[in-house]
């Protein structure tokens, strides 16, 4: 298990990435995969999701993060490990006018997590992913995530454990749930950590103030929830409530004699269970659904690649990340054409040779700093394709310049594949509708004219993401292309336009003509990279 404690995370982190580039144990990242690019972007890059809760912030007496971990909490609960239904499957969406699930802090959390949905990563990954960002922000363990959780269509049984239970039905639910009493005691300390009881929404809990908080470190993960039980000077209302009937947490710590509370005092303990209980929380998932490995920031991660026919030729433009930054490094691109001229090849066997512009950095996460990365680098290639030729593949060789010799980044050996050049997302052409508020985009996509001329059958449409807002279901809309009549056809293309909404997301182009489909996929970060 890859849990890097904080106090040991000098020594962990260097250890941890040694191994990457072996697929042992770790997801493997194949150009393109769409669902850990994304899942990289929000973990590791300095992405708008993890900036929701920077520091532990604060939010209407309590954390973002205690909203987060306890919307993670909820929505697993339906699980039952009798017959592996139910778990963390966006269910919560159909639970939420449900006692058991009061609270502002539930529709808060999905109002911070669903705009950051795709068509790869939906609603239930981004709640486990707001639970691993959340428990990192506060100063607690790194959590490893695993993608590829299924959102619900219904909602699952009402199985959250209520403050009023008595013990017996508490055990029983944590069982249920796949956790036996040790496991139930530390988890519930350890989702007690952060944040405290509203009163507007526990009025029989909470008398004199708006909120009480658990422990005595709001904003903080610590074992001070525990300390305090255990000295008694804790203030939990859960623990010091006047109404006996909800004193569920010291019904909870105390039904073993304290004997689990008294083994999770330390703050090595406490951050080491806990780091293994949440990262079971957030994994349990109906049987059907099959997770990846841990996912570990991608080594080398292609991003940013369009082929744009413009002034007699293609553009070709690819960016490279790497995790760390070398002033040494050179760092180079070779590609082969799809097409031999009447000469013979373009391109010599080694391939055709472009050399990057300057590196640029790239902002790094919480989560990615906590981790040891000191910085992201971004290398950007531009070269001119012949239209004659066009592209079928491209690969990198790194020579970090320390005697090592290059190495070569080609895909795990499947090199960087180009599959297609009759439809082609044209960035540069794609325009932001500043005139528009919120701004809409203008989409523009070239069609080899020829393929349009010969094929009996033409039809050119985008399906558009656009996450939920009053319902957080996502939108998909599908709208026909029409020819753009501001960019007539040019370089042997036809280009149509389309206008995506406000909100949208992510797009895919899909294309029917002479007997063959085409489908790409362009989120957000491509149409506003240009």
């Amino acid at each position: 298990m890859r849990l890097a404690l904080r106090p040991a995370l000098a020594s962990s982190v260097f250890l941890l990435y040694s191994l990457i580039g072996s697929t042992k144990g770790f997801a493997t990242f194949k150009w393109p995969d769409h669902q850990l690019a994304f899942v990289d972007r929000v973990l590791y890059e300095g992405s708008r999701f993890g900036n929701l809760t920077p520091d532990c912030r604060r939010r209407t007496n309590t954390t973002v993060a205690a909203q987060w971990i306890r919307i993670a909490y909820h929505d697993m609960s339906t699980h039952d490990v009798t017959d592996g239904s139910g778990g963390l499957d966006a269910s919560i969406l159909f639970e939420l006018n449900r006692t058991q699930n009061i609270g502002r802090g539930m529709r808060d959390s999905l109002n911070d997590i669903n705009f950051f949905t795709s068509p790869y990563v939906g609603l239930a990954d981004m709640i486990a992913m707001g639970a691993v960002l959340a428990v990192e922000s506060c100063g607690g363990p790194i959590i490893p995530y695993r993608a590829g959780r299924i959102d619900a269509k219904v909602a699952g049984p009402a199985t959250v454990p209520e403050p009023q239970q008595d013990l017996p039905t508490h055990i029983e639910l944590f069982r249920r749930q796949g956790f036996n009493q040790a496991e139930m005691i530390a988890l519930v300390a350890c989702g007690h950590t952060l944040g405290g009881v509203r009163r507007d929404d526990f009025p029989e809990i909470v008398y004199a103030s708006e909120f009480a908080d658990f422990d005595g470190t709001l904003s903080k993960f610590d074992n001070t929830v525990v300390t305090e039980y255990l000295d008694d000077t804790t203030t939990n209302p859960l623990i010091k409530s006047a109404n006996v009937t909800t004193q569920s947490d010291l019904r909870i710590f105390s039904s073993d004699q304290n004997v689990t509370m008294q083994s999770i005092a330390s703050p090595e303990k406490f951050s080491q269970t806990c780091g293994t209980l949440f990262e079971r929380m957030i994994n349990t998932v109906p049987k059907e659904v099959k997770l990846t490995e841990p996912v570990d920031p991608i080594e080398n991660k292609v991003w940013g690649v369009s082929l744009i026919p413009q002034n007699g030729s293609y553009l070709l433009r690819v960016n490279l990340r790497r995790l760390s930054a070398n002033p040494s490094r050179t760092v180079t691109l070779f590609w082969k054409e799809h097409h031999t001229q009447g000469s013979g090849s373009l391109c010599p066997p080694a391939g055709c040779v472009v050399n990057s512009t300057a590196p640029s950095s790239a902002d790094v996460s919480s989560l990615g700093k906590s981790i040891g990365l000191k910085g992201f680098v971004n290398y950007r290639f531009n070269t001119e394709v012949p239209l004659s030729t066009s592209i079928s593949r491209f690969w990198f060789s790194v020579d970090e310049n320390d005697g090592s010799g290059p190495k070569i980044v080609d895909n795990g050996g499947s090199e960087y594949v180009i599959d297609q050049d009759a439809v082609l997302f044209d960035p540069s052409k794609t325009e932001i509708l500043h005139a528009d508020f919120p701004p809409a985009v203008k989409l523009v996509v070239g069609v080899r004219t020829s393929d349009i001329d010969s094929s009996d059958t033409f039809k050119l449409s985008i399906e558009s993401y656009l996450p939920g807002t009053s319902d957080f279901i996502p939108i998909i809309q599908t709208v026909d292309l029409q020819q753009d009549t501001q960019n007539p056809p040019a370089d042997g293309y036809t280009f149509f336009t389309g206008i995506i909404k406000p909100g949208v997301t992510a797009i895919h182009i899909n294309a029917v003509f002479g007997g063959k489909t085409f489908r790409q996929y362009i989120d957000e970060n491509d149409y506003f990279y240009v």
